[in-house]
């Protein structure tokens, strides 16, 4: 899958007036929590995912391909940096992406950090250009290197924490 990175900055989709924007967080065990709009993910170099197919392991593929603006999560994780103490302390995280209604897709600090599925784990966001669908958004996350993607596609995605497991 191919992704495109593009100079042109997309403008979130306004929130209805008097309503606060969308925002999803990133926390648990970093120093610095944030809840983000889709206002800044945008500024945090999002990049178009044009063609990303949701297939589960048991039917196959659902839909066709979906456009999406979307940002690193590694980016994410760095920003919000990770309150590590020891040198070896990554070796203790787990990465929890879970949505409104409470599905949880999990990843380890070695998968995100240090292999080629890490490179493909982005959130996306309800955008002009890419708008999610209702059921996906506001935010989702994606792992577009994952051979069947539907297990760790994360729609309306509230938040990423880091947990310390020892």
């Amino acid at each position: 899958m191919q992704l495109m990175s593009t100079s042109t900055i997309a403008q979130a989709s306004p929130p209805a007036p008097g309503l606060p924007s969308p925002r999803v967080s990133i926390g648990g065990w970093v120093r610095q929590p944030a809840r983000l709009d889709a206002g800044q993910l945008e500024r945090l170099g999002a990049i178009d995912v044009p063609n990303f197919v949701v297939r589960c392991t048991v039917d196959g593929a659902h839909g066709g391909p979906r456009p999406m603006r979307a940002v690193a999560l590694r980016r994410l994780i760095e920003q919000s940096q990770p309150a590590f103490a020891q040198r070896t302390d990554f070796k203790r995280v787990a990465i929890v992406a879970e949505s409104q209604d409470g599905y949880r897709a999990l990843f380890s600090w070695s998968e995100l950090f240090h292999t080629v599925i890490g490179t493909g784990v982005h959130l996306a966001f309800d955008c002009a250009q890419a708008p999610l669908a209702g059921d996906t958004g506001p935010f989702a996350l994606v792992s577009l290197h994952d051979e069947f993607t539907g297990p760790r596609f994360v729609r309306q995605l509230a938040s990423v924490e880091l947990h310390k497991l020892w």
